[in-house]
């Protein structure tokens, strides 16, 4: 079962329960957002390495923007579903480019050392 299916069949009458929830989120603490709700935050903040380091004011400003009350859980997962494909294509996109290769040895002829160099002793002083 995906995770997308299980949200769906999540009730929704249940206010106690997340996929419940009809309010205002104000979290206060990091370690009060439900386990849930992390994977979406962090798409949000791709750069972050710790979820503690994402401003609390910031998150709340997020959670209220895209929370539409009960059995918005589905939708908070198609969106984050939807922000890893975008990050994931975009590093696709970046790999793909030709990057020049570093010449070795084996690469040259003798037409690159055509030129010779002298090195007197006055050079080396």
């Amino acid at each position: 079962m995906s995770e997308l299916e299980y949200w769906e069949r999540q009730p929704t009458d249940q206010p106690w329960l997340l996929n419940g929830f009809n309010g205002t989120w104000n979290f206060r603490d990091h370690n009060l957002i439900p386990e849930s709700l992390h994977n979406f935050i962090f798409e949000h903040f791709p750069k972050v390495e710790k979820f503690k380091r994402i401003p609390l004011e910031d998150i709340n400003k997020i959670m209220n923007d895209v929370w539409e009350g009960p059995g918005s859980m589905t939708k908070i997962v198609r969106l984050k579903n939807k922000m890893f494909s975008a990050r994931q294509d975009t590093k696709k996109e970046n790999s793909s480019k030709v990057i020049n290769t570093v010449r070795t040895i084996d690469d040259y002829d003798e037409n690159d050392f055509s030129e010779k160099v002298v090195i007197t002793k006055e050079d080396e002083k």
